[in-house]
């Protein structure tokens, strides 16, 4: 028998090819779809003695796809505290003290995940109060969406930030009265923490992205967009200079595909990087550096986003740019010239319009075919922006857990009229803008499921923009693979594909939307070989 030739058959094969949507077989050889249509024809496609596989029922799709994803923060995550669902801040003072009992002498807490709004007082700690719970060790706890850290005492001075260190450009200090830090630091201000930090060994890497990467697996995915931080400018600070060595060591290792995007102030430089193992051909999962990541805005969480108008629950605040436009244009051109793809972190509204706006220049002084420059996150949009986006030919890549974890506050933070446009994903796909699926992860959870279904239901959130599930299945295959530049071998079950599929319990196009969550991912499958199969 070849064990290389393989018939699957006898289940709810659901192609997200066009022109055939559904098919009662798939034959796979080599790692390749060499046939998908009739059990006769995959059987006349292999030997006689491939191996026949009977789904017994179960639903086969293309394997998942998130097109945003931070790999080695995920990995670190996953050393050090979680601070997901706390309640009250006495909770939180509790999981820091009984974890700071756990690290030895001297070491730094970090804690991460935190979301003050699930707080019966919905407030930011300061470092007052984690200094009750930890004053004689640095801690720092990370906000949920990772722009924002509060430091303790010990932390601060570490730091060595005092009341007449000034703001950095692009951050914010929050201060008391008399200067000094109160704790929270915004956006680039993290860096001045962060760069203090004791960092893990490589030994620690290894050992965790085993399990950070069998969780992917678990959930169906078998390529990602990773992003890599080349210093110590990004969301991770000085950690971010890890990203490189780190994936570079676990190459071989690591199941999936990785399609790189770099987070570089030189991206003309970056194409150094252009190198194996990460960016190389071969037999195993694919590996290609493919896009430069920049930043414009922070974040709704953490009032960080450029917006046009004030929060309306903050009117002090409607964030700022963190990099000044003509900065970001600078490195726009010299990534495009380059021939790389460009993808740019803008959440508010005049953050994205900026975006658009020099995406425009850009691309009338120097036009370019098949671009496929991105968006990433594009929180909120108006129709004039989604209008220029599709005319432009940008790409949007998105996160719908975003709105599982921000539903019960946006309506506070924006109002009725501008909630209308945040995540405005009906419009987007009606527009005819390609719309790509992703996690932030670890920001959010990588459960492609729960996004699908989030992408439904909406989680009763400014429904009218919501989508079937056909639609945001396709969010994770086909249409991530062309954000990707890789719609030509994945993204869909296609003769001349790679082998790369996911069977699922149930078909998430024919259950109902709230259930779509709960349905089980049985095996996945890169290249023709099993990654991940559930006990």
């Amino acid at each position: 028998m070849a064990e290389n030739e393989k018939l699957y058959f006898n289940g709810d094969i659901y192609t997200v090819d066009e022109n055939h949507p559904t098919v009662e077989a798939v034959a796979v050889a080599d790692g390749i779809i060499v046939s998908a249509g009739s059990l006769s024809e995959c059987e006349r496609a292999l030997g006689a003695d491939c191996k026949m596989v009977d789904l017994e029922g179960a639903a086969m799709l293309p394997g998942f796809i998130d097109t945003h994803l931070h790999p080695v923060l995920m990995i670190y995550f996953d050393m050090n505290v979680n601070l997901i669902g706390l309640s009250s801040m006495a909770a939180l003072q509790e999981a820091l003290r009984k974890a700071a009992g756990e690290k030895a002498p001297g070491a730094w807490l970090i804690g991460l995940n935190f979301d003050e709004q699930n707080l019966d007082r919905p407030v930011l700690p300061t470092r007052h109060d984690l200094d009750r719970a930890c004053a004689d060790i640095p801690v720092i706890v990370v906000k949920h969406d990772g722009h924002m850290l509060i430091a303790n005492t010990a932390a601060i001075e570490a730091g060595g930030v005092n009341a007449e260190t000034p703001d950095p450009p692009g951050g914010v200090i929050d201060r008391e009265a008399d200067g000094y830090p109160a704790g929270p630091f915004r956006e680039n201000a993290m860096a001045l923490i962060l760069a203090k930090m004791q960092l893990p060994t490589e030994d620690d890497f290894a050992g965790a992205s085993v399990k950070a990467f069998g969780r992917l697996a678990s959930y169906g995915i078998t390529s990602a967009g990773v992003v890599l931080q080349t210093g110590g400018e990004g969301p991770a600070g000085d950690i971010g200079a890890f990203d490189i060595p780190v994936l570079q060591m676990l190459s071989e290792s690591i199941p999936i595909s990785m399609y790189g995007l770099i987070i570089s102030s030189d991206p003309e430089g970056a194409g150094s990087m252009l190198v194996p193992p990460l960016h190389a051909d071969g037999p195993g999962p694919t590996r290609r550096m493919g896009a430069i990541k920049l930043f414009s805005d922070g974040t709704f969480a953490s009032c960080t986003a450029f917006m046009r108008e004030p929060f309306t629950d903050q009117p002090d605040k409607s964030g700022f740019m963190v990099i000044e436009p003509e900065k970001l244009y600078r490195r726009m051109e010299s990534a495009h010239l380059a021939g790389f793809q460009i993808a740019i972190h803008a959440i508010g509204d005049a953050a994205n319009r900026t975006c658009i706006d020099l995406y425009d220049r850009l691309l009338s002084r120097h036009p370019r075919i098949d671009h496929r420059h991105r968006l990433e996150h594009a929180s909120i949009l108006d129709p004039e922006m989604i209008a220029d986006g599709k005319r432009l030919g940008l790409v949007v890549s998105s996160q719908p857990l975003f709105i599982h974890s921000e539903k019960l506050w946006l309506h506070k933070r924006f109002g009725p009229k501008r909630s209308k446009w945040i995540y405005p994903y009906r419009s987007l796909i009606d527009s005819g803008v390609v719309l790509a699926g992703a996690s932030d992860a670890p920001v959010e959870s990588a459960d492609v499921l729960h996004a699908i279904q989030c992408c439904v239901t909406r989680e009763c959130f400014e429904t009218q923009e919501g989508l079937s599930a056909a639609e945001a299945v396709r969010l994770y295959t086909i249409n991530a693979a062309y954000a990707q530049f890789e719609e030509a071998i994945k993204g869909s079950i296609t003769p001349g594909k790679r082998a790369d599929l996911v069977l699922l319990e149930k078909n998430p196009v024919r259950v109902a939307p709230e259930e779509i969550s709960k349905i089980r991912v049985l095996e996945t499958i890169v290249g023709g070989k099993t990654i991940y199969l559930a006990r």
